[in-house]
């Protein structure tokens, strides 16, 4: 990802851009087609902003694939690899290439399964352990800077309106 795109705020303008009247709606000379454009205009900014918060938040955030991983071993023990690919939601041929890098780097190790040979059991190493904690504190750090303009008070009402939001989600087709 270019490091330019992820450090430039100033990427959004074109979003915010955006047509939106703030005026009284209830006035008689609003028509219905104007209403319906504002309406569309305040929606397509808002997932504009949200796609684009999305993606600098998972691009930014660091290591995904690899960080996932080893905090599920970390928190939870040695899994097979199917159980590591039910719980992350992760196509089994990503999950592969995930641990065999991760396994390159001495930070898994992988041991046939006593009870069936046909499957692996996968284990964070201490040298994965320790990569996990640099890893921790450097996405704290950025997980800081993330949110540092806003108060604790726009904290909370963030997090109010998100939750709101993946409620409501829960209920669509």
């Amino acid at each position: 990802m270019n490091q330019e795109y992820l450090n430039s705020p100033a990427d959004i303008s074109h979003i915010s851009a955006k047509s939106i009247s703030h005026g009284d709606t209830s006035d008689e000379n609003t028509s219905i087609e104007s209403l319906s454009e504002q309406r569309q205009a305040r929606l397509d900014t808002l997932s504009d902003l949200m796609n684009y918060t999305c993606h600098f938040v998972h691009h930014y955030s660091g290591r995904r694939g690899q960080g996932k991983i080893l905090g599920l071993l970390s928190r939870q023990g040695p899994m097979t690899q199917h159980d590591l690919q039910n719980q992350l939601c992760i196509q089994s041929g990503s999950v592969s290439e995930i641990l065999t890098k991760l396994e390159n780097a001495g930070f898994i190790t992988r041991t046939k399964d006593e009870t069936d040979r046909r499957r692996c059991i996968i284990a964070i190493t201490d040298a994965g352990r320790k990569d996990l904690e640099e890893h921790d504190l450097m996405h704290r750090r950025k997980q800081g800077r993330l949110y540092r303009d806003l108060t604790d008070e726009e904290q909370e009402e963030l997090i109010r309106i998100l939750r709101k939001l993946h409620l409501s989600w829960e209920d669509l087709p």
